[in-house]
């Protein structure tokens, strides 16, 4: 995915990440509140070498490394407590204690942190001074046996100097309130951007053009956006109203015309085909029923002479186009084993005719009467009605009525509802096509 396709998943659910980290701003806001506020005590303490010398001075450095491990052992704290008089808990005295060294420095920080200032720069000054009493005997009883490389007995001492005597801070070093709020507020966004991503992959719906390219293997040959009829304010459902002969200025009418377009020859490189299946996907064929009606249009505006064969039996939506009393239709044309033509009626544009679904007997079932050799046969002559064919069929893959006639047209057409069909639906749908040998030419995507 590219980083534009990222941005775009985060911004179409933006209100999940913004609404994460303002709550986790507030979490973190209301618990720094609540805690108490905390000081900090430190105390520096140096080894110095007399008199000065280089061996001397390594070894105070690599003594200071063993020193700091004697200061957070329970034994150490404990006793350093009781030789200052102090009733303090050895065990918070060791969680509040931290240690600070430069590796090419003499200098050890010790930290006292706790919610009393009195109590901390006791505890800090009691481990200080013990530090240091301990540290005097264990040099002078390492030191008498170190030796410098040439073996040569080191004469000097080491002694541990404490730096600071600090008295009991006045102002608290915590809680950070706004530094814990803003980390709290970068936190939830990042949560909030995991959780967008999250739900885009476990979401089986397919949304953007590149999305459903990729997803399908298949051009996206149309955007087609939303349309608003003006007389009920909504998005438009109804099939008797053309949105490319009632709105032929809109964006809408301008994607069907681009579609007609994009199916003629371009260059000799992309056929024309004369008879197109028009197949939705998903439980409802509506979608599908409009592209089918406006494409016809947008050829019969366009000097194209077209018949709109609605071959969903099950649903039929397009006998509305009609201007006359429709009596009869494709199931009992197909049905009926006599020579009749096929009950072809008029529609508002002069170039395109409809055949509509008519009503099927009772126990048929739509996919074996498509499926008949006398079926292939009398959809063959319906290629002499017009220029173009198109037809329109049951969704898939909920039905399979667009997989016996897959085969009988030249080219088929997927239509895709963003943000509403199921991705593995689509994926399904395909596979079944290819199966029957369609020619996939690729897909319509509706938006809005």
């Amino acid at each position: 995915m590219r980083p534009e396709e990222y941005l775009a998943i985060v911004l179409r659910r933006w209100w999940i990440v913004l609404l994460a980290g303002l709550a986790a701003a507030v979490v973190a806001y209301g618990y720094s509140r609540t805690q108490p506020p905390t000081y900090q005590v430190s105390v520096r303490l140096m080894a110095v070498a007399q008199p000065p010398d280089y061996w001397l001075d390594l070894y105070a450095k690599n003594r200071l490394a063993s020193y700091q491990d004697l200061i957070r052992s329970g034994d150490f704290v404990a006793r350093a407590l009781h030789q200052a008089g102090l009733n303090d808990d050895p065990g918070h005295v060791l969680g509040s204690l931290a240690l600070a060294r430069n590796q090419d420095s003499n200098v050890v920080q010790l930290v006292v942190t706790d919610t009393d200032p009195e109590r901390a720069a006791r505890v800090a000054n009691a481990l200080a001074d013990a530090f240091v009493a301990q540290s005097i005997a264990e040099n002078q009883r390492i030191l008498e046996q170190f030796r410098d490389p040439f073996g040569q007995r080191i004469q000097g001492t080491v002694a541990v100097v404490k730096l600071d005597t600090p008295s009991p801070p006045s102002t608290p070093v915590g809680p950070r309130t706004r530094l814990n709020t803003a980390a709290g507020l970068v936190l939830g966004l990042v949560f909030g951007v995991l959780v967008t991503f999250g739900i885009e992959y476990f979401e089986d719906v397919l949304r953007t053009a590149r999305e459903t390219s990729r997803a399908l293997g298949l051009p996206v040959v149309a955007e087609v956006p939303g349309f608003r009829n003006r007389r009920s304010s909504r998005v438009e459902e109804n099939m008797a109203d053309l949105i490319v002969v009632e709105a032929p200025l809109s964006p809408a009418a301008e994607a069907y015309r681009t579609l007609r377009a994009v199916l003629r020859r371009s260059n000799g490189s992309i056929l024309s085909p004369r008879t197109i299946l028009i197949c939705g996907v998903g439980r409802s064929s509506t979608d599908s029923a409009s592209v089918a009606a406006n494409l016809a249009a947008a050829s019969a505006v366009a000097g194209e002479r077209v018949l709109l064969v609605d071959a969903d039996l099950r649903h039929p939506s397009l006998h509305t186009l009609a201007t006359e009393t429709v009596s009869l239709g494709l199931a009992e044309w197909l049905v009926n084993s006599d020579q009749r033509p096929a009950p072809v009626y008029g529609t508002s544009l002069a170039e395109l005719r409809l055949l509509p679904a008519g009503q099927l007997p009772a126990g048929t079932n739509p996919a074996d009467l498509f499926s008949r050799p006398l079926t292939s046969e009398r959809l063959t002559l319906l290629r002499e009605l017009g220029d173009r064919v198109i037809f329109h069929t049951a969704p898939l893959p909920r039905y399979g009525d667009a997989l016996a006639l897959a085969g009988l047209a030249e080219g088929v057409l997927l239509v895709i509802r963003s943000g509403v069909t199921p991705r593995t639906a689509a994926q399904q749908a395909k596979e079944q096509l290819e199966r029957a040998g369609a020619c996939l030419l690729g897909v319509v995507l509706l938006r809005g």
